[in-house]
């Protein structure tokens, strides 16, 4: 297992918007450990992170990362990322491309239609214990059918660029993102969700 130290360094230096951040990006870093270690008890049967997740107000929490990045610069970007590799890091790269461009309130609102958070809400704020033990018969389904969708992606493959707001995501060895281009991204209104770019027959596509 890993520790939620490690976990939580590996998705800021990954997305280093997460570093130096306050309150928002302290849920941010808690609600993707919580989903990682989720997706891996789906998957795998036994937790990815060994430290205990515990209910706040604003859904499951590794205490320990919320007190260190509040207070002892768990919140710097660190210099390299802590070496993951195998199943553990594909769901992390997973969870952070489907989940790493919600806000922090999206994800508290994902986190809260949750029976693990549901169930023990109730006791809040006696930072109840989330047990992975009791998830959902439809969560398992969703996550397992998520990893098999994504497992064999490259994600080193994708690049990503936000631009006026909006997320785009397009390969690294095939498209080039020219002024022309990012010029003519900027004029869009605001998208619910990220776009994939391509350059096809010569034309800019987005979808």
């Amino acid at each position: 297992m890993l520790t939620a130290r490690e976990v939580a360094k590996w998705f800021i230096y990954n997305n280093p918007e997460l570093a130096s951040g306050y309150i928002d990006e302290n849920t941010k870093v808690n609600k993707l450990l919580y989903f990682s270690n989720l997706m891996y008890v789906c998957v795998v049967k036994e937790s990815l992170i060994s430290d205990e997740f515990v209910a706040f107000p604003n859904g499951p929490v590794v205490y320990s990362v919320y007190r260190d990045y509040r207070y002892h610069g768990l919140n710097t970007l660190p210099s390299q990322g802590p070496s993951i590799e195998g199943v553990p890091r594909k769901i992390l790269e997973i969870i952070n491309f489907v989940y790493g461009n919600y806000t922090a309130q999206e994800l508290i609102d994902e986190s809260h239609t949750h029976d693990l958070w549901k169930s023990v809400k109730h006791l809040i704020p006696n930072n109840p214990v989330i047990n992975f033990d009791n998830i959902d018969q439809n969560l398992i389904s969703y996550y397992q059918s998520l990893f098999s969708t994504y497992s064999e992606f490259d994600f080193s493959k994708i690049s990503k660029e936000k631009i006026s707001g909006n997320i785009y995501y397009f390969y690294k060895d095939s498209f080039e993102m020219t002024d022309e281009i990012v010029e003519k991204l900027s004029k869009f209104d605001r998208f619910e969700e990220p776009k994939f770019l391509e350059i096809i027959d010569g034309e800019l596509v987005i979808s």
